[in-house]
């Protein structure tokens, strides 16, 4: 020590009476997690964890996006609430864990991608509802009409209609269309018959729409099948957010045109109705498979990086000011005795 400068005595813990041996010390309670060491890590856990985000992201955007939403909404409303539930019971479980265990442990992570799964599943099958099962689901309920002809047939008698099949001589007259613009164009149609002047009520109730399919500056519709030269079959379109736009459109074409359409019905014109109706929930059904292996690599890529953390953490035991066993507090120093200064 004599002629040293800037040596300093190393730290050394004393252990005070009555502390543990050795023996006793390999004893004390640790967490799964091991100090400066990789440990292996149980599966079976990590198989939940992998799999019941995954189960409930799952099961909640099917009932959001497929038939049950559509038959009984509110009951799949209260389904949906009931997993919300389960992810608070998680957080509850997590937070409890957390007093009783330093470290984060698998209740942490199972909180956190539970709630995302919750959160993101029904969002997805909302997305998918919205945008193409319930158009498939509405439009199946409805009735498919043969031989409708425009010049005898009005509006008001085809609210069930579903898709119907034009009788031959109708043909949409592009030279009378118009829209309407808000954020899209709505454009709109008049289908017309080419056995009379117009139809015999005075009334043009049947229009055929699209969106941002039309010139802004002259009458040019190109929406759905126009240019197919066989088509004269058309979808009803049912969209609530777009109709009262469609609706604006007609009354356009109205002033502009003199024309009169007392209870306008709207469609999509096209050449094979029933494949594209088809098509609609075959759509549906890749978007929903898609959503579900993306939720399944987030998750396990999510897993492996939690995993790989918890591997390699250091319990909450090691390195700390004071230990306690079997109820006992002890406190650490320097060489001298518990808490004091070396001689």
């Amino acid at each position: 020590r004599g002629g040293s400068v800037g040596w300093r005595r190393p730290l050394t813990m004393q252990l005070p009476a009555g502390f543990p041996g050795k023996q006793a010390w390999r004893t004390l309670p640790m967490t799964s997690l091991t100090s400066g060491k990789r440990i292996r890590m149980s599966m079976m856990p990590m198989l939940m964890m992998l799999l019941l985000p995954w189960a409930a992201f799952g099961v909640t955007a099917g009932l959001a996006a497929f038939r049950a939403r559509y038959l009984f909404p509110y009951m799949v409303d209260l389904i949906l609430v009931a997993f919300v539930l389960l992810w608070l019971g998680s957080v509850f479980a997590a937070v409890y864990a957390r007093f009783r265990i330093a470290e984060p442990t698998w209740y942490t992570y199972l909180c956190c991608a539970l709630g995302v799964a919750v959160v993101a599943g029904p969002l997805c099958g909302d997305h998918i509802f919205r945008s193409l099962t319930q158009h498939y689901y509405r439009v199946g309920d409805l009735k498919t009409l043969h031989g409708v002809d425009v010049a005898v047939d009005k509006g008001d008698a085809m609210l069930d209609a579903g898709i119907v099949d034009f009788a031959q001589g109708n043909y949409l007259d592009g030279m009378r269309a118009w829209h309407f613009k808000h954020h899209s164009a709505y454009c709109v149609a008049p289908v017309v018959t080419n056995r009379t002047a117009g139809p015999v009520s005075g009334s043009y109730d049947f229009w055929a729409v699209g969106k941002d399919c039309c010139s802004l500056t002259s009458s040019d519709f190109r929406c759905g099948a126009w240019g197919h030269p066989h088509a004269d079959r058309a979808i009803r379109v049912l969209a609530d957010q777009d109709m009262a736009f469609y609706r604006l459109a007609v009354q356009q074409a109205e002033t502009l045109y003199g024309l009169v359409a007392a209870n306008p019905v709207f469609f999509k014109w096209s050449d094979d109705p029933q494949a594209e109706v088809a098509s609609w929930f075959a759509q549906a059904m890749r978007n929903f498979t898609f959503d579900l292996a993306l939720a399944f690599m987030v998750s396990l890529v999510a897993l492996s990086c939690a995993a790989y953390r918890f591997s390699w953490m250091a319990p909450a035991l090691a390195m700390t000011d004071e230990l306690s066993v079997s109820g006992k507090s002890y406190g650490t120093g320097g060489s001298g005795g518990p808490g004091g200064p070396g001689p």
